[in-house]
């Protein structure tokens, strides 16, 4: 048996598309937008992510298509890129495709000058195949990244924030999804980085969506009631701090923010950013929910005016699903509020 790989850049015809759709219902696992015929055809039609440079991989056998792959590349920086769709037809299995759907895009990206790849993924037997092709999975979270020079994953985070030099504080656009990944991936010492998305640190929560912790963001562009800031550094526009901004009625405007703890000095001007956005949308009091245990946050937002005023919710920080009941760590959050006229 002989197959050939072919390489498409995004879009790609209507025709291609649903014959793409047509053999990912015949693959048994679930993967995402690939069952949903619209949100595939939103993504290799090129109508969502446009931000970014995407390419598709396609395995033919005998002029049927037996396996895709895709990379997608960040507009802004074009060093950092994202793996998904890999699918391999049940009746081509165990004969190589699926290994070439994993390296083809791997080497590509390396001569282009690449230096990491991330996903993510829920599946056990897909995990197995990502490290027999040099992924690494990162604690906290079912991100896995390979670094191309052969660092490791956790020293490549480190490194990425080094020597930068000063951040400037920019309104989010789509082109920060990519760009803030490495920063969304790296350990926080706040428990909360922002409640607004749901954004917790993978020192003590297990992040169990990779794509979804940047576009939670980038969703907010899509919501009238809501934004996101972005710091950026060095030549690279590196997302060293993100900041958000949620109206919630009443007159009354969720914020927060976290950034890397190279650049704590600006976390203030992210907050004052989703304060101002705040108010030019009419609104004059100012709310932030933060985990009782974070006290390094919670004075700082108290240095800017905010006073406690009630209890928070619940949060399920860490461990496993009971039936319906979380077995694990819970933290407790409190409710801090400022008045600005």
């Amino acid at each position: 048996m002989s197959y050939e790989i072919k390489r498409y850049e995004i879009p790609i015809p209507d025709k291609l598309i649903i014959s793409i759709y047509e053999m990912w219902q015949k693959v048994p696992e679930e993967f995402g937008i690939a069952q949903d015929i619209d949100q595939l055809r939103g993504q290799l039609s090129h109508r969502v992510r446009t931000e970014d440079r995407k390419l598709l991989y396609v395995a033919y056998v005998d002029g049927e298509i037996a396996g895709t792959s895709m990379i997608w590349i960040s507009g802004r920086d074009p060093l950092l890129c994202e793996f998904g769709l890999p699918a391999t037809s049940q009746e081509h299995r165990r004969k190589g495709i699926g290994q070439d759907l994993f390296s083809r895009p791997v080497d590509d990206f390396r001569a282009m000058g690449g230096e990491a790849i991330f996903l993510g993924t829920n599946q056990v037997p897909a995990e197995r195949v990502y490290r027999r092709t040099g992924y690494s999975k990162l604690t906290g979270s079912i991100a896995q990244m390979q670094i191309l020079n052969g660092e490791s994953p956790e020293a490549y985070l480190v490194d990425y924030f080094r020597g930068l030099g000063p951040a400037d504080i920019y309104e989010g656009e789509p082109n920060d999804r990519t760009s803030a990944v490495p920063l969304l991936h790296s350990p926080h010492d706040w428990q909360i980085m922002d409640c607004n998305v749901e954004m917790f640190s993978r020192r003590y929560f297990t992040h169990h969506s990779f794509a979804g912790r940047a576009g939670s963001y980038i969703a907010l562009l899509d919501n009238s009631n809501g934004t996101f800031y972005s710091a950026r550094a060095g030549d690279r526009d590196k997302v060293v701090g993100l900041s958000t901004a949620l109206l919630i009625g009443n007159g009354v405007c969720a914020v927060d923010a976290f950034t890397h703890r190279y650049y704590q000095d600006v976390w203030e001007d992210l907050i004052q950013a989703s304060i101002i956005w705040g108010k030019n949308q009419g609104n004059n009091i100012f709310q932030v929910t933060l985990s009782i245990e974070d006290y390094e946050k919670i004075q700082l937002f108290k240095k800017l005016g905010f006073i406690e005023v009630g209890k928070g919710r619940t949060f399920f920080m860490d461990g496993f699903l009971l039936g319906d009941c979380p077995q694990g760590k819970h933290v407790e959050s409190l409710i801090m509020e400022k008045g600005i006229k």
